[in-house]
């Protein structure tokens, strides 16, 4: 047998100044005559705006998913690593499985690695024997003129060139 269960209070037996129920909500929470429900507003144009040329977005988007971080398995536990690293593993993987696109993949992307650290180094090794004789030809004009000025720092002597 079935009990009805009454949800709401009983209707009181003073009738109300106005409904309220149903799309008719009680009088200080309706919307004011003369005055928008949203002030605001869209602006103009909002909806087809394009992004400006100088805003990067799409790159943003990439670089944000390339370094998010997930869980992958590896043998029994699981570990979080950037979805780059997990990107570059599977093709290492792959590439080490025998699949000759992966090799190719990933023989491309270490030769360009490589290169880009050597392009780096070399970089460094000719700014620093730059400096180093820079250095040690002001300090041999200084010592010929006997000029005292302040000491480089660091002194050419402590720059290794190899």
């Amino acid at each position: 047998m079935r009990k009805d269960i009454r949800l709401t209070p009983p209707p009181s037996s003073e009738p109300a100044s106005y409904d309220v129920g149903y799309a008719k909500p009680p009088d200080a929470s309706r919307f004011k005559p003369g005055r928008s429900g949203n002030p605001k507003g869209r602006p103009k144009g909002a909806r087809n705006k394009l992004p400006a040329l100088n805003e990067e977005r799409l790159k943003t988007i990439i670089v944000c998913e390339a370094y998010r971080t997930i869980k992958v398995s590896e043998g029994d536990r699981k570990i979080t690593i950037s979805m780059a690293q997990a990107v570059i593993r599977a093709v290492a993987v792959n590439a080490a499985r025998g699949q000759h696109r992966s090799q190719q993949l990933f023989a491309e992307l270490l030769s360009e690695t490589e290169r880009a650290n050597k392009a780096s180094n070399d970089e460094y090794l000719k700014a620093a024997i730059e400096y180093r004789s820079s250095w040690e030809a002001e300090l041999a004009r200084r010592q010929r003129l006997a000029v005292a000025g302040p000491k480089p720092l660091p002194h050419p002597d402590d720059i290794l060139s190899i």
